[in-house]
């Protein structure tokens, strides 16, 4: 569920501005280790294209369209594991090191038990313009690169609608105070 929440986080974004790829080659090295393994690697033309395959009147596939027509590029890498321990976070160590440049912030890490999340923004002009998202469980790893400017609005409408499951996009609500 998680890994598929991650692709369509992707495919809602809003459009790029410029490209910025991370590096994911040094994850090859888990291809052989693992028992499922999906890459996607598209860029403006390749998404370009598959937006022809949205078709359609409805308002949520136009704006779906719309935002795939101005994606310049998506890179997913996903390993599924038969057994726990067959990557470390040391293999991930050099996409964490790109991250730590070139002006990329982590704004959240969750961890929950033997589950890792992180997402890291890049910010130009005060405007976010690169996401990467670094999902660990015991038997499967998800990295996510986008770069561009990225419209978390845009994605949050898109909540709930094309197969794309409720986000859940919670504000936290003021705790009452007690009366006196």
């Amino acid at each position: 569920m998680r890994k598929l929440f991650l692709v369509l986080i992707c495919a809602a974004l809003a459009p790029l501005t410029r490209a910025q790829s991370i590096d994911l080659s040094g994850l090859d090295k888990l291809t052989n280790r693992a028992s499922v393994v999906n890459t996607i690697s598209l860029d403006g033309d390749n998404l370009r294209a598959a937006a022809q395959f949205l078709s359609g009147n409805n308002p949520d596939v136009k704006q779906a369209r719309s935002i795939v027509e101005g994606l310049q590029g998506i890179w997913v890498r996903n390993f599924g594991f038969k057994d726990k321990e067959q990557y470390s976070r040391k293999d991930l160590n050099p996409v964490r090191d790109q991250l730590k440049t070139g002006g990329w912030s982590k704004v959240v890490e969750s961890r929950e038990k033997d589950e890792t999340s992180e997402i890291y923004l890049r910010g130009e002009n005060q405007k976010t313009i690169g996401l990467a998202i670094i999902s660990e469980e015991p038997k499967e790893l998800t990295v996510v690169v986008i770069s561009g400017s990225i419209d978390l609005e845009r994605l949050g409408k898109l909540s709930g609608n094309l197969g794309i499951p409720p986000l859940e996009l919670h504000h936290p609500q003021p705790t009452p105070k007690p009366a006196k």
